[in-house]
């Protein structure tokens, strides 16, 4: 392709792992190298090995090899014959049947990746762990490296790695099977009444349309909810285990359920919530009181909704409750986005629109009016001062404690 010749070919796992080296080779100087190196056995490679080992159905598209030095050998593969499909095997292009073979190596060449190399970092460590890949074969293609050309590899290399697009949020949504988060969100919109569209809007966008009147929040809003929910939930700091191993059926259930309880909470709390997820047949007139242009409803807003699930995840954990009972705790949060302290912070009353660099400051200040906040008084009010440009503004009020709470 282009100017480059390469070779698709099979490699068993192991001496994938026993024969190819990093990357160090398309530098100069040892401390690239190095650098390479030890980006590569990091917490990455933990992840991929992690993936390798526990996962049946794991799968890893070509690793791109250069190759130099030794004397790799391409041994053809002619005569081709079927006693079946003979005149499929005629009507073949003669060149395509010219490029099946074996490429045999000698064992001196010095191979490297010049894509794929986390892969090949992860396949090193889970055999190190004594992972048996068995007879597992990777996909994997060949191409030649010349040590007096290194430039044109290094472009290969960042070609290869700059042109990499991660997989699109929405694409995981709707598509992963392992991933935990997208799995419910799905079960969720599908199946049930609350979740329903037009009440969550599936769409690709991490906003909602300033023309949309009817949905609580989108799909992808959805999904980054469920992923801060479950992570409490688990008591977790990372969220690998969320996305990427798939839960048993019945722990699927089990988060399912406490999406659920977790929506419902917020409905006890929140009378317009409820409102909506109530209603059968008129979503829009619901939603249009609680989002207009006029601002509306905190949790009517994709960020509204996420300042407040951070907020109930930190008092919860502050004070060794279940996120519902934060929830039902917090129910007397100030929720008009044209008041303070959102005005000006995230909503803009003049565009009438949200300000989401400002979703740090908001979460700050409701940290600060329940009582979680170790920021002192004077630095939090400089900037909240700086923020709305009003020099005699003051902090908000704190919040009474709820009773029982200390």
């Amino acid at each position: 392709m282009g100017d480059w010749i390469y070779y698709s070919c099979l490699i068993p796992a192991a001496e994938l792992a026993r024969r190819v080296d990093y990357a160090a080779h398309i530098h100069e100087s040892k401390a690239l190298s190095d650098l390479i190196q030890r980006s590569l056995e990091g917490s990455r490679a933990k992840s991929v090995s992690s993936y390798l080992e526990k996962t049946p159905q794991r799968f890893f598209n070509s690793l791109v090899l250069a190759t130099y030095g030794g004397k790799p050998k391409w041994l053809e593969v002619g005569n081709l014959h079927s006693e079946t499909s003979a005149a499929v095997l005629q009507a073949t292009d003669p060149q395509a049947l010219e490029s099946f073979g074996f490429l045999s190596l000698s064992g001196n060449e010095k191979i490297f990746a010049v894509d794929g190399q986390h892969r090949l970092a992860g396949i090193k460590k889970a055999i190190g762990d004594g992972f048996d890949f068995g007879g597992e074969r990777l996909a994997v293609i060949f191409i030649g490296h010349n040590e007096k050309e290194r430039e044109r590899t290094r472009r290969l290399f960042t070609t290869l790695n700059k042109t990499a697009k991660p997989v699109a949020k929405a694409d995981i949504i709707a598509l992963d099977e392992d991933d935990s988060m997208a799995i419910i969100a799905r079960r969720l919109v599908e199946s049930h009444l609350w979740f329903k569209e037009p009440k969550i809007l599936v769409s690709s966008s991490t906003s909602l349309p300033v023309t949309n009147r009817i949905a609580l929040t989108n799909i992808v809003n959805l999904y980054d909810i469920l992923k801060l929910v479950f992570k409490f939930k688990d008591e977790l700091k990372k969220d690998e285990s969320l996305r990427f191993y798939r839960p048993s059926d019945v722990r699927l259930d089990d988060l399912e359920a406490y999406a659920v309880k977790f929506f419902g909470s917020l409905a006890k709390a929140f009378a317009p919530v409820k409102e909506l997820f109530s209603a059968k047949d008129n979503e829009a007139a619901i939603t249009h009181k609680y989002r207009s242009s006029s601002g509306g409803h905190l949790l009517f807003r994709p960020a509204g909704l996420e300042i407040f699930t951070r907020l109930a995840i930190s008092y919860a954990t502050r004070h060794g409750l279940t996120l519902f009972q934060a929830i039902d705790a917090l129910k007397n949060v100030p929720t008009e986005l044209s008041a303070r302290p959102y005005r000006d912070i995230i909503w803009n009353p003049e565009k009438r629109t949200m300000v989401l660099a400002g979703r740090k400051l908001a979460r700050d200040l409701l940290d600060y009016m329940v009582g979680l906040t170790d920021v002192k008084d004077d630095a939090l009010l400089e900037r909240y001062r700086l923020a709305t440009g009003d020099e005699a503004l003051k902090l908000p009020r704190r919040l009474p404690k709820p009773p029982g709470r200390s």
